[in-house]
């Protein structure tokens, strides 16, 4: 598989360490709400939502509403074409 130019946004997205904590996490748990991902990561909640906000744009996360609460998930398909995302196919590879 080729890098494409999108992954670099991808990549330069998880070269912060909170962020790459937060992905990790929402590898092995799917999707979390904020307050979750906010009790594991151990920063403040706008932070969090911050870094959240930051993926993303960058198209590494989708978001789903359910009544107040927001979940975010890992997305696994390249948010630059359709194919898959050269991370998520990284990430099975090590496990």
């Amino acid at each position: 598989m080729l890098m494409k130019s999108g992954c670099v946004s991808c990549f330069k997205s998880l070269g912060v360490e909170s962020r790459i904590k937060i992905y990790m996490f929402l590898a092995q748990n799917n999707a979390e709400n904020v307050r979750t991902i906010t009790n594991f990561i151990g920063l403040k909640q706008p932070t969090v939502s911050y870094h959240l906000t930051e993926m993303l744009k960058s198209g590494l996360l989708v978001k789903k509403s359910v009544g107040k609460e927001v979940f975010y998930s890992i997305k696994n398909s390249c948010p630059h074409d359709s194919e898959a995302c050269c991370i998520t196919i990284a990430r099975q590879v090590a496990e």
